[in-house]
């Protein structure tokens, strides 16, 4: 077996540890641009990663959750939210992951992966935009006062 075949072969809960590694170090990337390295690194992960949940069958109701909760991390990206939404967007990213792979056997995400994938992405997500945010406003501070 190759090395791409590997990659793109991986168990459901290598797959969503794949995919949040890939994510971390494009959200590393994002912090420190011009680094390169890891944000490509990052994207390779977690074009392998989604690559490789493709041959599972997906659930159709997991992936609109992991959507949905994207899409409030998102928006507090763009707009400060309540900080009940980041927590419902960690719950929908945890049970999205937990109910994005059912097969026979050991081909599912466990609880566990979910809940720790879930957790990284959603709380990580609002405090690094938090941080953004407040480092954008008092940019906008300082400009203003020189």
């Amino acid at each position: 077996m190759t090395l791409l075949q590997t990659l793109t072969h991986l168990s459901p809960d290598a797959a969503v540890f794949t995919l949040t590694a890939g994510l971390l170090l494009i959200y590393l990337e994002l912090n420190r641009p011009g680094w390169i390295i890891p944000g490509t690194i990052g994207l390779l992960l977690a074009l392998f990663a989604i690559a490789s949940l493709l041959h599972f069958q997906l659930r159709i109701p997991a992936v609109l959750l992991l959507f949905s909760g994207t899409a409030v991390l998102v928006a507090n990206l763009l707009r400060p939210t309540h900080s009940l939404a980041a927590i419902a967007a960690t719950v929908a990213l945890i049970l999205g992951f937990d109910d994005l792979v059912r097969g026979p056997g050991t081909l599912d995400v466990h609880a566990s992966t979910a809940a720790v994938c879930g957790l990284v992405l959603g709380a990580g997500t609002y405090l690094l935009t938090g941080i953004a945010r407040r480092a954008r406003t008092n940019k906008r501070v300082r400009a203003f006062l020189l």
